[in-house]
């Protein structure tokens, strides 16, 4: 079993890395379409259980950290939910292992606190495959 620490992880947006980050999730989904039919010759339960097949494929990504307004990566993905354009993300385990794809930033969070720091979320649906490298 290989185990990821996530102490080398990082996200980029471009060429850029987003500074402060210290968490992000990728979520990959397949949608399921009802393919069941007529089936006359099925008894018991196969006469009425349903079938599927597996449909479309998307991901979303979300990512967050430290609010910094002086950031270069901050400063992208803000231009990028201002101007609605995808931008091309890069989700980094350790070594060589990452995943990439374009994405639109859907949203965008920022978090404040008396008694803390500013933290600051984005959301990302994928458009296009997400690309996995490094991975055996």
């Amino acid at each position: 079993m290989a185990v990821h620490q996530g102490f080398d992880g990082y996200v980029m947006v471009g060429s850029q890395v987003v500074g402060n980050i210290n968490h992000w999730t990728i979520t990959e989904t397949t949608d399921v379409q009802d393919v069941s039919g007529f089936n006359p010759g099925a008894t018991g339960l196969g006469r009425r259980a349903r079938k599927f097949a597996a449909g479309a494929y998307s991901w979303t990504a979300s990512f967050d950290g430290f609010a910094d307004v002086t950031d270069a990566g901050q400063q992208a993905l803000k231009t990028a939910i201002e101007t609605g354009d995808p931008v091309s993300l890069y989700f980094h385990l350790e070594g060589d292992k990452y995943y990439a794809g374009q994405g639109i930033i859907t949203s965008t969070t920022d978090d404040d606190t008396w008694e803390g720091i500013t933290t600051k979320t984005w959301d990302v649906q994928g458009t296009g495959a997400l690309e996995k490298y490094g991975f055996s």
